[in-house]
């Protein structure tokens, strides 16, 4: 039995919205947007209306700043809903019930904390990291439940792909959240980004150890990638697989090019190739671990006919 073709437009339209506030929330601080609006949840008529002040496109631009809020706003909604609709649903998996209601507390806690810096709060580090995580995880959540929901129904199976891809998640996230601390004041490595030995000046402020401890993790991470990515042809999880190699070799060229010349204006893209890999690797790492055990409208064929038959792959 499927599910409703508006119950998977509902999961997928929340998870891509989940996804552009991620995307937003790292471009607003890659490009110094969020002081740019000194009110919550509007913006400054003479900052954000045509006409006024609006600065370079890429450095503090009070409409990135508008425009993240907008997509950030929506996601906790969409994934409410999804949420309330799951749990009057009988034939979707477990996790498709339980998963939008952690996207809606992660939204919740990175939509708190961003009101908080926007009205003048100072928060220590960790309080960062927790809004940072809260919306990668809110992402991983998210985008999770949609696949379970597109291939219902649908079981959860374990895979080499999906071992090696939900450790690069894993890695990535810690990684991510390790750069909080490692940054100083005004610097990239706050953004979601791939480490860059003192990415500007300001990131000698920062801990040390936090600096030493991003680069084993990233090793670990670009392995954990491309094993997955081998691994996961096998399920016929191809195309993520290529883009999400593209992103991270984007994001290694991005980095070294930093690194040698000391300039931080590829911070942004580099910023998006990380957010880049982050989402194509959990596209990777939940599509070789959700099996569909029937055809479902909207899914993509994505399992082995082996598979499909009730044989996992070892």
């Amino acid at each position: 039995m499927t599910v409703p073709r508006w119950v998977t437009h509902l999961f997928r339209a929340a998870g891509l919205f989940t996804l552009f506030a991620v995307i937003g929330g790292s471009l607003v601080a890659a490009t110094e947007s969020g002081f740019e609006c000194g009110n919550w949840p509007g913006c400054d008529v003479d900052a954000i209306l045509p006409g006024g002040v609006v600065n370079e496109i890429l450095y503090r631009n009070p409409w990135i700043e508008m425009t993240h809020r907008v997509s950030a706003i929506l996601s906790g909604p969409l994934a409410l809903i999804a949420g309330i609709v799951a749990l009057r649903m009988r034939n979707i998996h477990p996790l498709a019930k339980v998963l939008p209601w952690v996207t809606v507390v992660g939204a919740f806690i990175a939509g708190f904390v961003g009101r908080g810096i926007v009205l003048g709060e100072v928060y220590p580090t960790w309080v960062g990291a927790l809004d940072l995580g809260a919306a990668l995880v809110a992402l991983v959540a998210m985008t999770t439940a949609a696949i379970l929901v597109e291939r219902t129904p649908a079981q959860w199976f374990s895979s080499r792909a999906g071992l090696f891809a939900w450790g690069a998640v894993g890695t990535l996230l810690v990684m991510h959240l390790t750069s909080l601390w490692a940054a100083g004041p005004g610097s990239y490595t706050r953004v979601v980004s791939w480490p860059v030995w003192n990415i500007v000046h300001a990131d000698a402020h920062g801990s040390f150890a936090a600096q030493i401890a991003r680069f084993p993790m990233l090793v670990l991470a670009v392995v954990l990638i491309v094993l997955a990515v081998r691994e996961a042809r096998a399920l016929g999880v191809v195309v993520e697989g290529y883009v999400a190699l593209a992103f991270a070799a984007a994001c290694l060229l991005f980095g070294a090019i930093i690194g040698f010349t000391g300039t931080d204006t590829l911070g942004v893209p580099l910023a998006m190739c990380a957010v880049g890999v982050f989402f194509t690797i959990v596209l990777i790492a939940a599509r070789s671990s959700v099996l569909a055990t029937a055809p479902s409208r909207g899914m993509s064929a994505t399992t082995p006919a082996s598979e499909a038959r009730g044989g996992v792959r070892p």
